[in-house]
């Protein structure tokens, strides 16, 4: 470490600029001194502190919409878990997996859900996108698809939009 210092202070443009530094006068030395102290601190400033204090703020900002989204979720898990209770106590009514696209359409136009996508996926399987939905509006046609059809719910992701109350969901249902 001691050896790159010294040759650092023994390089010409060092030498050079510390022999201009002595040269001045002794205020324009404070001055400059003072200059380079303040040059230090808005670079640390600019450079460090203000974009780590903004990443904590966006940080933060995140935490807290994960706790909404948490106590959300925790506050309708009780509709949800309804759904599943009695999946298996209805005969399914469903043959193929065309039958169960033509179903889930049109039980979701029913419900007044407009289907973003889906597709068929295996046998009596069928994934289902859908955006900026309402949350109850979603729980009941689920439900409805359960009671009427005995479309159960195999995979699920629910995500909160940015409106309260809206959710953008992908499931993938199984007749």
């Amino acid at each position: 470490m001691m050896s790159i210092i010294t040759k650092i202070k023994n390089s010409p443009s060092v030498v050079s600029a510390m022999r201009q530094f002595d040269s001045l006068p002794k205020r324009d030395q404070q001055a400059l001194l003072l200059l380079s102290g303040a040059l230090v601190l808005a670079i640390l400033y600019f450079l460090v502190w203000s974009p780590a204090h903004e990443f904590s703020k966006k940080q933060e900002a995140n935490l807290k919409s994960s706790q909404e989204l948490l106590s959300w979720v925790r506050a309708n898990e009780g509709i949800a878990r309804s759904l599943v209770g009695d999946a298996g106590s209805h005969s399914s009514k469903i043959i193929d997996s065309q039958s169960l696209v033509s179903t889930v359409s049109s039980n979701a136009q029913k419900h007044k859900i407009n289907l973003k996508r889906f597709e068929p996926s295996g046998e009596r399987k069928v994934r289902v996108w859908l955006e900026k939905v309402p949350f109850n509006t979603v729980i009941l046609w689920l439900k409805d698809l359960n009671s009427s059809y005995n479309i159960e719910v195999s995979q699920v992701s629910i995500d909160k939009d940015e409106k309260g109350g809206l959710v953008n969901v992908r499931l993938t249902l199984k007749g």
